[in-house]
């Protein structure tokens, strides 16, 4: 009697220990998750934005299943980075900027992006900074907030697949996309 008496309370005693260990693991944090108090933009200390003091006439180019592009409509970023240095890129924005203050009732969507290293949770944190970067650089020129939507797709929809730099290279991008081109 006194050996099932002991085995039952072990039994007990077993139960509740690993009930009390299963309980932590509801409080753990994701080992994957970053928390930063870092805002969500922080502006290049690099390069100026020009303001934009004309609209060109525009041709617009249709990406299947997308919406409606002024050709170029992709910007590319270094690993890890949501700045903008490059000319060429700057010309990308400044291009969509005077199109959108020529047509007022223009719309477009900016969908960052991000390569597949890191989390699921930080790559859609990047790919918004690099959206919001470049909306940014949009509204200095004069382009209305409510006109621009910013999306991001973190890792989710890769312009390429593969493992490899080249492929990451072109997965660290932004696309701009009109939601309604305003004719």
């Amino acid at each position: 009697m006194a050996i099932v008496k002991y085995a039952r309370n072990t039994a007990i005693l077993l139960i509740i220990s690993l009930l009390a260990g299963c309980s932590n693991l509801l409080n753990q944090k994701d080992p994957d998750v970053i928390v930063t108090t870092e805002p969500m933009l922080t502006k290049s200390e690099e390069g100026e934005v020009d303001k934009v003091t004309s609209a060109e006439s525009v041709n617009l180019d249709k990406i299947e299943g997308k919406g409606l592009t002024l050709g170029d409509n992709v910007v590319y970023f270094e690993y890890d980075k949501y700045s903008i240095e490059k000319t060429e890129d700057k010309e990308i924005i400044k291009k969509y900027s005077e199109y959108m203050l020529k047509y007022e009732s223009a719309t477009l969507r900016i969908e960052g992006h991000a390569d597949e290293r890191g989390s699921r949770a930080y790559n859609l944190a990047l790919g918004e900074k690099r959206a919001e970067t470049i909306k940014e650089m949009m509204l200095i020129n004069g382009v209305k907030n409510d006109s621009i939507e910013v999306v991001s797709y973190g890792e989710e929809n890769p312009a390429v697949l593969g493992t490899n730099e080249e492929t990451h290279s072109l997965n660290r991008r932004v696309e701009i996309i009109f939601s309604d081109t305003g004719k």
